[in-house]
């Protein structure tokens, strides 16, 4: 293949990322990806540069100049654009980098190493490979947070790109030792550019398939996941140990009433953090629908049961809401069910409901417990 089209390639490479770029930012505003186009459309000029100078079409010290500063500023902003796509932060020490190749530019032009072929292109690519190294490592140490496949495609490409990179700069300088020849690490340093941005584009795509998942089994006002999500990480199969625990805020219909949807509000988004918080990330908790919760424990006994549900309970006759001329202190009812006789989801649910009718009729802000002839002694 000859250069003008191995150019062409490379700079179309970078055309087409920065459309995706652009497109993605428009659709999905996520951070970064201003930044990437922008890179991009860097690269792409730096690589038209490039081209018009091999055919003669610019004088030598401006495109060697010209497509060197341009093309390791570019490089610059697709790594910061990187970082802040893969974090979702926005920090001023992000543009150091941008600092960096600047200083890279000013140093370069002023010893004039532009104008040798080989120094000019191990220096350029060894810069590449440090910017594409470092957005590979932000790539993938932010993975801990959030845990995309398209992150895994990213970090790769970055990192076969950073690999040719360096191949390249091992070429130009010591060709003797390189294992392929500069140009052919060239070429597939171009594949590893459209990899990015196909994988940039899989990685929001992926963000926003995320958000609506959450939003569908997320409480739009507490924040707390909703009955759909409930239901559908119960186990299928219960086991000795499994109990549930059914929460409901005492006379909450007039706290409507005499405070308003706003106060309600306040109460009904208070209590679902006090629950969240006493219940910790390894029991299952919902907000059912009006004021009722529930959460469902595995490994427990009728008096971890009582006493997790009355430690709750406790925490909840804490808070405080200011009303202006007072202050609405809620409480809670709470019946528990534990497993027994083979009973599925839904019936021990519906027993702890019971334990929980109980605990009103016997005066609210209690814990009560299911036991089948209270009940039949109730109906």
């Amino acid at each position: 293949m000859d250069l003008a089209t191995v150019l062409l390639l490379h700079k179309s490479s970078f055309i087409v990322g920065a459309l995706c770029f652009f497109y993605m930012r428009w659709r999905s505003r996520e951070p970064g990806l201003e930044l990437l186009a922008v890179g991009d459309c860097f690269l792409a000029f730096a690589s038209t540069l490039a081209g018009m100078g091999e055919q003669g079409s610019l004088p030598y010290e401006i495109w060697t100049f010209g497509s060197f500063s341009v093309g390791v500023t570019g490089y610059a902003l697709m790594a910061v654009g990187t970082i802040r796509l893969s974090g979702r932060r926005r920090e001023l020490s992000d543009w150091l980098l941008v600092t960096a190749a600047l200083a890279l530019s000013i140093v370069v032009g002023m010893t004039h190493w532009y104008l040798d072929n080989q120094t000019r292109a191990a220096i350029f690519n060894a810069n590449a490979s440090m910017f594409l190294f470092i957005s590979a490592c932000a790539i993938s140490v932010d993975f801990l947070g959030d845990r995309l496949p398209g992150r895994i495609g990213l970090a790769a490409s970055l990192m076969a790109a950073m690999m040719f990179s360096a191949l390249i700069v091992l070429g130009v300088a010591f060709p003797e030792y390189g294992p392929i020849a500069p140009r052919n690490a060239f070429f597939m340093l171009i594949i590893c550019h459209f990899s990015v941005a196909l994988f940039v584009v899989v990685l929001v795509q992926e963000r926003a398939e995320a958000k609506l998942s959450r939003l569908a089994n997320t409480d739009a006002l507490t924040g707390i996941p909703n009955r759909q999500n409930f239901l559908a990480c119960l186990p299928r199969q219960l086991r000795q140990g499994d109990g549930f625990i059914m929460m409901d805020i005492d006379h909450f219909k007039s706290v409507n009433d005499r405070h308003g949807h706003e106060i309600g509000d306040a109460v009904l988004v208070g209590v679902a953090q006090t629950i969240a918080a006493a219940a910790g990330r390894e029991l299952l908790l919902a907000r059912l629908g009006g004021e009722e919760f529930a959460l469902f424990l595995r490994d427990q006994t009728e008096e971890t049961l009582v006493a997790t549900a009355d430690q709750i309970r406790r925490k909840i006759k804490t808070l405080a809401f200011d009303v202006g001329a007072g202050t609405v202190t809620p409480t809670v009812s709470a019946g528990v069910a534990l497993w027994s006789d083979e009973c599925d989801a839904t019936k021990l649910r519906d027993r702890a409901d019971q334990a929980l009718y109980r605990a009103k009729r016997a005066g609210r802000d209690r814990v009560e417990t299911y036991a089948a002839e209270s009940v039949a002694a109730l109906s």
